[in-house]
């Protein structure tokens, strides 16, 4: 990393803007910084390790980064740090500013202005903006963190002990990043890896050699049982163990065709003892059969009897199903007249309700309309303070400027006193100076303009209170203009105080006090709408309420008037369909009604 300009503002001693620029010493490595004990050689160090890392060079312990804004520069200074640098080839400009307090650009006080940073490249335009991305990629463009670059890059004062004290593991952590000799340690961890790796790959296999060796049970009468129990112990005989299974698979072959050939004819013969099997349950079933069909028509003869009795309630009972429907007419009838005459108790007795209630409605009804006119009056009143607030606007307006066109009133006073003191002063000091003045314009052997005298032995003097002509009627003419800035003011001054009186009076008339606000009146037409909405809504809920009540009364004395028509109507079709049941049920040969209901079946 290689610096070529810094630029310090408002930081440290520098109190303003101050650039140092590097690439004015070329391409030498070195160059010197010098200067007085306080001039500021180690701020320009911490100045660069602030731009890059945030951190003054010797840490937060040495010096805060809220401490850097100078004692001395002005209040409107910003303070910043901004650092061009070359890296890898690219350039590269980083601009950062410390949390402090500045004045407010708008009003009065102070405001903190909050830590920022800004990483530009300047070959591609590319920016990192906010103190954590730009410190993040500081960290990957330099690959040193801020204590790594103070104690190699840029060493500040009295830390070179830091470190020659430091720890084996963090001058190794140094070392290695600074010469690049990580990729060797690291090769060393990947080859103490890939150890442990095959190692544990290498007990794996022992475990499942010696899992499956412990699943091999040979027969007894194998020659080899006894080596084989003992090759199955350890995974270091898998070789010795494989040559004896190897003679054991030949062995179990040679006994797998023999049972091959064994199960083959004891399948055969497994195939005719099946089939003679099956022909007898063949046999033995055909006697079942015959014996349960001889049970079976013993039971049918003994229950023709009962099925005569069966065909008899059937004839019945088809009969009956044939006055189903004449049945289901008089039931649905009568089960209409029973809903017809709860309907109509309900309706009679709703009406009777509803009337009883009417006169109440109609009370309340006439109550609320009669407060109407006072809704209207408080709307008439709420129009009127509306009509106001344009007055109270222009008159809050007015007293403001009334108040402080008395102010300047007050100033150009004073200024026209001060203004007529210094003319006066100035008239009498120049005719004062008359004989001064004239004695000045003498020459010798000129007549005087007063005695006309060639000889001037003793001309007056000028002091040096003397006044010019010119002087005084400078002092003459900002006399006129204080007086004619006076006469202006007071003109605007009465005109102001005539408005203001006028939108009093106006107020007053309207029955709004002086010392009221437009915010309170607007409460108040707030407050007076809302007691006339009340009042129009309990009019218009009452009418309603009215109008609702005796709409339902016309309802429910149709419905009652109707519901007795259905009524008498029902009574007498009832009459005739329960005629024409008995009628059809004699036609079928029921004596009565209990007879047809015990012929009736599901």
């Amino acid at each position: 990393m290689k610096p070529l300009k810094l630029i310090l503002s408002a930081f440290g001693p520098y109190a303003n803007e101050t650039p140092v620029d590097f690439s004015c010493f070329g391409e030498d490595g070195i160059f010197l910084i010098a200067g007085d004990t306080g001039a500021g050689k180690t701020t320009i160090f911490d100045a660069i390790s602030f731009a890059l890392y945030g951190e003054a060079s010797g840490g937060k312990e040495r010096r805060g980064s809220k401490s850097f804004r100078s004692d001395y520069a002005s209040p409107r200074t910003e303070t910043f740090v901004e650092l061009t640098f070359e890296h890898k080839g690219e350039t590269w400009r980083i601009r950062r500013n410390p949390e402090y307090e500045r004045p407010k650009k708008t009003g009065d006080g102070t405001t903190t202005e909050k830590a920022n940073a800004k990483l530009t490249r300047v070959d591609t335009g590319e920016v990192f903006e906010g103190p954590s991305d730009v410190n993040e990629r500081v960290l990957d463009l330099l690959g040193l963190t801020q204590d790594q670059f103070t104690q190699t890059v840029m060493i500040a004062q009295g830390d070179f002990l830091k470190i020659l004290n430091a720890s084996s593991n963090d001058r190794r952590e140094l070392f290695q990043k600074l010469f690049n000799t990580s990729i060797f340690q690291n090769l060393q961890f990947r080859l103490q890896d890939m150890n442990r790796s095959c190692t544990r790959e290498q007990e794996d296999l022992n475990r499942c050699i010696t899992i499956g060796a412990g699943k091999i049970t040979p027969e007894d009468d194998f020659p080899e049982r006894e080596s084989i129990a003992l090759y199955k112990t350890e995974a270091r005989y898998a070789d010795l163990l494989m040559e004896c299974l190897g003679r054991l698979i030949e062995r179990e072959k040679d006994s797998r065709c023999q049972s091959a050939e064994d199960k083959a004819a004891a399948g055969k013969k497994a195939e005719a003892l099946i089939a003679a099997i099956e022909q007898g349950k063949a046999v033995n079933a055909d006697f079942d059969a015959l014996k349960k069909a001889r049970s079976d028509l013993e039971t049918l003869l003994d229950q023709q009897s009962a099925m005569d009795d069966q065909a008899a309630a059937l004839s019945e009972a088809c009969k009956a199903l044939g006055l189903a429907a004449d049945e289901a007419l008089v039931h649905s009838n009568a089960a209409e007249i029973q809903l017809q005459q709860k309907e109509l108790a309900d309706a009679s007795e709703a009406l009777a309700s509803e009337e009883k209630t009417l006169p109440e409605a109609k009370t309340a009804l006439e109550a609320a309309e009669a407060r109407a006119p006072e809704a209207d009056a408080l709307r008439a009143s709420a129009d009127q303070m509306k009509a106001c607030l344009p007055v109270l606007k222009d008159l809050e307006k007015q007293k403001k400027e009334l108040a402080k066109q008395k102010q300047q009133m007050a100033v150009l006073l004073e200024e026209s006193n001060q203004a007529d003191q210094a003319y006066t002063a100035a008239k009498e000091g120049y005719y004062r100076s008359q004989a001064g003045l004239l004695a000045a314009e003498l020459k010798e052997g000129v007549p005087c303009p007063v005695c006309g005298s060639l000889s001037h032995p003793q001309p007056a003097q000028l002091t040096e209170e003397a006044v010019t002509r010119e002087a005084m009627e400078q002092a003459d003419q900002r006399h006129r203009q204080a007086a004619d800035a006076l006469h202006k003011a007071d003109k605007a001054l009465e005109s102001l105080s005539t408005a203001v009186e006028a939108g009093m009076d106006r107020l007053r008339g309207m029955s709004i006090a002086e010392d009221e606000t437009e915010r309170h009146v607007k409460q108040r037409i707030r407050d007076v709408e809302s007691q006339a909405k009340q009042i129009r809504d309990a009019i218009d809920e009452r009418r309603e309420a009215y109008t609702t009540l005796t709409i339902q009364i016309a309802k429910n004395r149709t419905s009652v008037e109707d519901g007795q028509k259905r009524l008498s109507s029902l009574n007498e079709k009832g009459a005739q369909l329960a005629e024409a049941f008995r009628e059809r049920m004699t036609a079928a040969g029921f004596e009565d009604e209990p007879a047809y209901q015990r012929a009736k079946l599901s």
